[in-house]
């Protein structure tokens, strides 16, 4: 089973070994050191433009014929707003996203308990910055809602990887641009995979056999990378994490995606992402 081990705080770090679910963290002695923090560059901030980037998360399943359609408005929004959107595909526990029969198993626990908190039963269904739960019909006009507006909060991921021992360093650094209540946030920093290849029910209009055996499913979200479903709250400029990456993963698709949220009502203020390699 996946393995984890957190330090509360400013360090984290965990290790995961090959399983297929993440179960929740306990507690070690610290073994990530400040010496493991990814400096920041001086791109990092000029490429900043002070805008901000919204998440658009789509509640989805591989069972769900009309759930490839929202994955078409997901992907041409983001191709429009580029590095001002990012995209997580989640997949909670339901019948449309169960696995039996050659289907890929991209349910999480993280990804369920955040669709009962939203009371999402219909799929797909989306939430443009944890706002509200959303038909996709109404995405592009959320998030045109919301890009360009001045970005509450500065965010960068930096990530470290390497090739032979598959270790994964990551740093989150933050720096407040309005007047926020900093004990009322939160950070959360999760696992993105993709362009997997797996099976994945259609309308029969796309294929008479109602399934594509060779979808490519975008965005596919893997879990908290911490294990902490709604963030850790956000008491360092700077928070560092180290794992090892678990062999089931493509590197070569791998991001990591960090947002800043508001306890109370839950909304995204500030999202950012890095690819690993």
């Amino acid at each position: 089973m996946k393995r984890i081990s957190i330090l509360l705080g400013m360090m984290v770090v965990f290790a995961m070994a090959s399983c297929d679910k993440l179960e929740e963290p306990y507690f070690v002695e610290p073994i990530v050191n400040e010496s493991d923090t990814i400096a920041l560059e001086a791109a990092d901030t000029l490429n900043f433009d002070g805008k901000i980037v919204v998440l658009l998360e789509d509640y989805t399943g591989v069972k769900c014929p009309n759930c490839p359609a929202a994955a078409q408005i997901a992907s041409s929004l983001q191709d429009q707003y580029g590095e001002h959107l990012i995209v997580m595909a989640v997949h909670p526990r339901g019948a449309q996203q169960l696995p039996a029969g050659g289907f890929p198993d991209f349910r999480t626990d993280d990804g369920n308990e955040w669709n009962n908190f939203f009371n999402i039963s219909a799929y797909p269904t989306g939430t443009v910055n944890r706002q509200a739960a959303i038909s996709s019909a109404s995405w592009e006009t959320e998030v045109g809602n919301v890009i360009g507006q001045d970005a509450p909060v500065r965010l960068i991921v930096k990530t470290d990887y390497y090739d032979e021992s598959r270790e994964l360093k990551v740093s989150v650094h933050s720096k407040l641009l309005q007047d926020l209540d900093s004990e009322n946030l939160r950070l959360s920093v999760c696992m993105i995979e993709d362009n997997i290849i797996g099976k994945q029910l259609v309308p029969t209009s796309v294929n008479p056999n109602g399934v594509i055996d060779d979808y490519t499913h975008r965005h596919v979200f893997r879990g908290t990378a911490d294990g902490f479903t709604w963030g850790r709250v956000l008491d360092s400029s700077i928070t560092n994490m180290k794992f090892t990456l678990d062999e089931e993963y493509n590197a070569d698709e791998f991001y990591i995606v960090a947002f800043i949220s508001d306890n109370t009502t839950r909304q995204v203020l500030m999202a950012a992402e890095r690819k690993i390699k």
